[in-house]
């Protein structure tokens, strides 16, 4: 396994399922949803019945209840690249490598999910 790889890897990983919209261009402007399935600060596993194709630059918008605010959700966003896709026990999934902000996702994620 290569160093990129095993940085990739050292990401400490949430098992989280929530609410995910994402965008991609491919020469034609495409939205789409799902759900995670982990989450670290890195990047993403994403299931969806669509996946972008592995190398797109991606735009995903976690979609977050608010605690404090009813009927209301935080929106934390991540730009990255698509890289890998698979299909698993019927589902489709993408992994992505990009950067959250690590204030939005320790704040509001961690701290919703009871992480400490």
């Amino acid at each position: 396994m290569h160093a990129r790889a095993l940085q990739r890897r050292a990401a400490v990983r949430y098992k989280l399922r929530l609410p995910v919209i994402f965008h991609w261009n491919d020469g034609v402007e495409h939205t789409s949803g799902g759900f995670t399935s982990d989450v670290a600060l890195d990047g993403a596993l994403i299931l969806s019945s669509d996946c972008p194709p592995v190398g797109s630059e991606i735009r995903i918008e976690v979609l977050i209840p608010s605690s404090e605010m009813k009927n209301e959700e935080l929106h934390i966003g991540c730009s990255g690249r698509v890289v890998h896709a698979s299909e698993r026990s019927g589902f489709r999934a993408f992994g992505f490598h990009g950067i959250f902000e690590d204030e939005q996702l320790t704040r509001h994620v961690l701290h919703f999910e009871g992480v400490q």
